[in-house]
């Protein structure tokens, strides 16, 4: 196996480690990226595995290098607590190249980079967008306590 040590565990020479302990992460060369993706708990129901994501890639602003293409493959079913979002679902994204193209190219990815994903879950009309606060508003008003 070939590939780069990402993260190791323990920084001195002599350094005791327990057993089963994890020495270092290495993530293999030419294998597909994936992205983990923290989907707030209001908006879990509407991703499905296949969706299609665009990732934005933050050492490459994607006005001027583009963005990269994947879909959904995994939905983690259990939540965890955010300490600014609150509970959040990870959501796991296979990316269709490890590489974002250029004219004249390829600027290779690495693990650990930060990106942000954006989930396609549906269309609507910017006239339903605007009216939607004044729409709750109003369903709200209309009940008795």
């Amino acid at each position: 196996m070939s590939g780069k040590v990402q993260q190791i565990k323990v920084h001195t020479e002599g350094g005791v480690v327990t057993t089963a302990e994890t020495l270092m992460v290495v993530v293999p060369n030419n294998d597909f990226l994936e992205v983990t993706a923290s989907v707030q708990n209001k908006d879990i129901v509407f991703i499905q595995i296949g969706q299609s994501v665009i990732i934005k890639v933050e050492s490459f602003p994607y006005t001027r290098y583009g963005y990269l293409t994947g879909k959904v493959k995994n939905i983690n079913l259990d939540a965890i607590e955010d300490p600014k979002f609150g509970l959040v679902f990870n959501v796991i994204v296979s990316l269709e190249d490890n590489y974002l193209s250029t004219k004249h190219n390829k600027l290779p990815l690495s693990s650990g980079m930060s990106v942000t994903a954006e989930i396609n879950t549906g269309m609507r009309s910017i006239i339903s967008y605007l009216l939607s606060p004044l729409e709750e508003s109003v369903t709200e008003s209309l009940h008795e306590r």
